[in-house]
């Protein structure tokens, strides 16, 4: 969540302690309430408009704090770093890809099932076999998800910003001061690097739609396969190969994470020549 869009006000009064503040002050109240007569009612309206005051002071004084708006800033930053769980991966997924998702799924439980008709001796390898293709759907789920995200965000709308601020620069670069010249190519530098990180972005998206393609075909391979578990020692060699050759996919996704960084401002780049310029 960015700075602007947290409502420190609110953060405030939902904050535990506050509530805590309002339920003990209620409760207190609603005793001496029970006091009756002219003392119980003087008692009540006293204790209700001291928690009255000192909510406001609160709600003033805390949104204003330093040291409290790190903390909430700290706590959405924390829930933006947290992976999102496999439900919450799904849902984010377009329909085409829920649509793949849930086959394999289907897939998988049939699998399953048939399993569990063969000897108890044989057991042992086809949970090996189960457990490995669990690995795969999961591994499916998450490529499914960098793929939506990569290709729904970064590859159209950001790469599309990067070419417009490239031509900004590059038109503010006619006119600009020494001072100010050398802060404006030393961003569009960083911009065009960028940009360049981009375009090669599509390659390996090309490789996420390729492994998983891949894994929709081992997967039905090994259904096909496990009514009657004709070379179980192939089924283990393909998933041990799929697996290293996944787990070297998703390392190279991971890699594309830094392209997603927010993005620079022009006003970031120009503070340090202004600045010079002010003190000059």
């Amino acid at each position: 969540m960015k700075e602007g869009e947290i409502n420190y006000t609110r953060e405030t009064f939902l904050h535990p302690w506050n509530l805590s503040f309002l339920t003990i002050g209620a409760g207190a109240a609603l005793a001496l309430s029970t006091i009756g007569g002219p003392v119980g009612d003087t008692l009540f309206q006293s204790v209700l408009t001291a928690i009255i005051a000192f909510e406001l002071l609160i709600l003033g004084y805390m949104p204003r704090h330093k040291r409290f708006r790190n903390l909430i800033r700290a706590k959405y930053a924390a829930i933006a770093a947290k992976p999102p769980s496999q439900r919450e991966m799904y849902r984010q997924l377009n329909r085409v890809n829920q649509r793949r998702y849930i086959r394999l799924k289907d897939l998988e439980k049939e699998l399953q099932a048939n399993y569990r008709k063969f000897s108890f001796a044989s057991q042992g390898i086809l949970e090996s076999h189960t457990g490995k293709i669990e690995g795969l759907m999961t591994s499916c789920l998450k490529l499914m998800f960098q793929q939506e995200r990569y290709t729904s965000f970064g590859q159209h709308k950001r790469e599309q910003e990067l070419t417009t601020a490239i031509a900004a620069v590059e038109l503010e670069l006619e006119n600009a001061s020494e001072p100010i010249r050398n802060i404006k190519l030393r961003r569009l530098r960083v911009l065009e690097q960028r940009r360049e990180r981009f375009k090669q972005t599509q390659e390996q998206l090309e490789m996420i739609e390729a492994q998983v393609a891949t894994i929709e075909d081992v997967v039905k391979y090994i259904h096909e396969q496990s009514l009657t578990l004709n070379n179980p020692e192939e089924i283990t060699y393909q998933l041990d190969l799929l697996l290293s050759e996944v787990e070297e996919t998703e390392a190279s996704v991971s890699q594309i994470e830094s392209v997603f960084g927010p993005e620079e401002s022009e006003n970031d780049w120009e503070a340090p020549a202004l600045q010079s310029r002010s003190r000059t």
